[in-house]
């Protein structure tokens, strides 16, 4: 991933220094000596909940890797972000929750405090007669909605169109 972003920077004219490390010294360097200007990191609990990374996200969180060991928040944004977090993380309405995390993503992509750089390709299939399948692409990609999902009855609709 460091060597095609390397490639990549250097045909926009920029020159980008890649230096491995073993994981450990990756962090001595990032929570102790903060030496370093950007890391390419694997974050992902594989919740879509957001909950469970509080600590990336709340700016004086153990994992708040844009500003290491604050206290308050550096920026207003930072300072929306945490009041957003908190108060999503009291709401019992879904539809409320979503607008506020939605937000939150708006603010991280317009800041760039992370750039996201991959996913996971996923591939899954079903039957045509199971109703409602609909994959993710974060674990369990086939079965988050397993209450939702259904298997047809009956096969005068599926046959016209072709499928057994």
């Amino acid at each position: 991933m460091a060597t095609l972003l390397q490639d990549d920077l250097a045909h926009l004219g920029m020159q980008a220094h890649v230096v491995p490390l073993e994981f450990r010294a990756m962090l001595d360097r990032m929570f102790q000596s903060f030496d370093y200007e950007a890391a390419i990191m694997g974050l992902g609990g594989g919740d879509a909940d957001p909950n469970p990374e509080m600590n990336v996200w709340f700016s004086s969180g153990s994992s708040h890797l844009w500003h290491l060991g604050e206290t308050q928040p550096a920026t207003a944004w930072e300072r929306e972000i945490d009041q957003l977090m908190q108060q999503q993380m009291i709401t019992l309405n879904y539809q409320e929750r979503k607008r506020l995390y939605d937000r939150v993503q708006q603010l991280i992509a317009e800041n760039l405090p992370f750039i996201f750089l991959a996913t996971p390709n996923i591939l899954a299939s079903a039957k045509a007669r199971v109703g409602n399948f609909h994959p993710a692409v974060l674990d369990h990609y086939t079965l988050w909605n397993a209450d939702q999902l259904y298997v047809r009855t009956g096969t005068r609709g599926l046959e016209r169109a072709g499928i057994r």
